[in-house]
């Protein structure tokens, strides 16, 4: 059980973690999120929210036998005896140190090193969402490269948060945030942001920022050391396993059943569009966030509880003068929003499936992205088979789902996306997601760590079914027609059993068998033809079939 469970500072945990202190069990996963992810902890710490709690191993007395059972927060070193054992909130953990002390390693799963950073102009502003940004780079970034561009800070007001780790240049002992250097660059900062701020705000305010972030308090529980290791792995599963909680689907359910709306047992369970439906088990609530987007250009939960038919919120025009606005004014405006939602969420659906050739609605990269396309789609109101809407739409959309940005936590990147469209059908302006993947992260991606289930899997599977990829034996182009219900998937291309492979190359296969190169979208007649057989028995087969080395090349080259 939990002793004394009591809080602890993000300054002392990153302390600890920087120290080697604080380890990882061997039995936990590695360090997951995507970078939207650590933007959105970020953007909830700054506002104070709640964003869990850490559960900790006592390793006190400490463990002397530590190399062979723990490994380091991601980034850290493991060259100490350590302290405790972080059994949840690893992914948190390794954020907040990745992003404030900068350390030189890779993002996991990426071949680039990412800078964060924070907007002081928003945050001063009390406007969070999209106030943490990074950018990424094929070099690592040194403090010391990162504070030469302290001069174009100014202008921006967007700082790398790795400031609140670094060290003065002239003191080493003494925090860059509290140097002389950085007191000047205060000062020039806010008085060439003083319009764009609120009246009277000085450094104090802006010191206040960073201690929202360094003081933050986690809760944090304690576990005995006393402990045997099956009773902890047991503790760690149940940690991960279970836990209920009420989704923003079933309180708005609860919300509007006063205001004569049935949003579960009419709306939702009485939809017919059963592929939709399909898709993934939270569509009743990217269906909210649909409307969500349409009405105020946001989908995070708190803007969804905007909707409640007569519920009065504070908005603000474009000159920022708040005011109080109702933006759904009864039960019967929220049915002919949702009416709305629906069918343009099947459109959305539709789109993936048939232009994007996603066969399968498992093989959809990211489901979070149906909401956005369907609210694209809705507010364009010109001809969609315009030939600059239809290349922006293929361009971001693939920049979307290889990106994995709509991977996990996406409520920011969606919003983000939707309002530049806006922008884009307004005005004609660059989407700045088609502009953030270019030649070099294509040429950067790590296809041998890009597994199974992934957003890039799944894309490059659709790639494939794009580009007409065939049956090895049927022939048929699997990217044609509608195979929801055909009994084809992913196969791989060097069987996972083929017989008397040698010991090292099995081993080596072994470790590299599921990885996406030796993936293609067969029928399930074929990859039972195949089950036991290398490649270089089974394309004999096919030349014999086929009489024809050229065709086989050619054929070959489709997958």
């Amino acid at each position: 059980m939990a002793e004394n469970p009591g809080t602890e500072k993000v300054e002392d945990l990153l302390k600890n973690v920087h120290d080697g202190s604080y380890v990882i069990p061997y039995f936990q996963r590695g360090f997951e999120w995507q970078p939207r992810m650590v933007c959105e902890l970020f953007e909830s710490i700054l506002q104070n929210y709640y964003t869990g709690l850490f559960l900790f191993l006592d390793l006190n007395p400490p463990d002397e036998d530590h190399q062979e059972k723990w490994d380091p927060i991601w980034g850290a070193k493991l060259d100490k005896i350590p302290k405790k054992a972080v059994l949840d909130g690893q992914q948190r953990l390794a954020s907040l140190y990745y992003a404030i002390y900068n350390p030189r390693k890779l993002f996991p799963n990426r071949c680039s090193y990412y800078i964060f950073f924070m907007n002081l102009n928003k945050i001063l502003n009390d406007e969070y969402d999209e106030s943490i940004t990074y950018k990424y780079y094929s070099n690592y970034q040194s403090w010391r490269n990162i504070r030469k561009n302290k001069n174009d800070w100014v202008n921006t007001g967007i700082i790398p948060i790795s400031i609140l780790s670094a060290k003065d240049p002239n003191d080493s002992k003494q925090e860059y945030i509290d140097s002389e250097e950085f007191a000047e660059w205060l000062d020039t900062f806010l008085n060439k942001n003083k319009d764009n701020l609120p009246s009277g705000i000085a450094t104090l305010r802006i010191a206040r920022v960073f201690d929202r972030i360094l003081k933050y308090n986690f809760v944090a529980y304690p576990l005995s050391n006393k402990r045997k290791s099956s009773d902890i792995c047991n503790i760690f599963a149940r940690v991960n396993a279970k836990g209920m909680r009420l989704s923003t689907f079933d309180l708005m359910n609860a919300f509007l059943y006063p205001k004569g709306v049935k949003l579960r047992k009419e709306l939702w369970e009485n939809l017919n569009y059963e592929l939709l439906k399909k898709i993934d088990p939270g569509m009743n609530e990217y269906l909210l966030k649909l409307i969500s987007l349409i009405k105020q250009n946001y989908c995070s939960s708190k803007y969804i509880y905007n909707l409640i038919p007569g519920e009065k919120i504070i908005r603000k025009d474009e000159s920022g003068r708040k005011y109080k606005d109702i933006l759904v004014k009864d039960g019967k405006e929220f049915e002919k929003l949702w009416e709305n939602s629906c069918k343009y969420a099947e459109k959305a659906r539709k789109t993936i499936m048939n232009d994007f050739t996603a066969i399968k609605t498992d093989y959809i990269p990211n489901t979070t992205i149906v909401p956005v396309l369907g609210a694209i789609l809705y507010e364009y109101k010109g001809d969609t088979d315009n030939i600059n809407f239809k290349n922006n739409l293929k361009r971001w959309y693939w920049s979307a789902v290889l990106s994995e940005e709509y991977s996990g936590s996406s409520d920011s990147v969606m919003a983000k996306d939707f309002r530049d469209w806006k922008e884009w059908i307004n005005t004609k302006k660059n989407i700045e997601r088609i502009d953030k993947i270019d030649k070099d992260f294509i040429n950067n991606l790590d296809m041998k760590n890009i597994r199974k289930g992934s957003a890039q899997y799944k894309a490059i599977l659709c790639l494939l079914a794009l580009n007409h990829a065939v049956d090895f034996y049927k022939e048929w182009i699997v990217g044609k027609g509608d195979f929801s219900f055909e009994n084809i998937n992913d196969h791989h291309i060097f069987p996972k059993k083929a017989k008397e492979l040698p010991p090292k190359k099995s081993k080596r296969f072994n470790d590299t068998k599921d990885f996406i190169v030796n993936r293609t979208l067969l029928l399930e007649e074929t990859n039972i033809k195949i089950k036991n057989k290398k490649p270089s028995e089974y394309i004999k087969d096919m030349i014999k079939r086929w009489e024809m080395k050229i065709k086989l090349r050619k054929f070959l080259g489709s997958i």
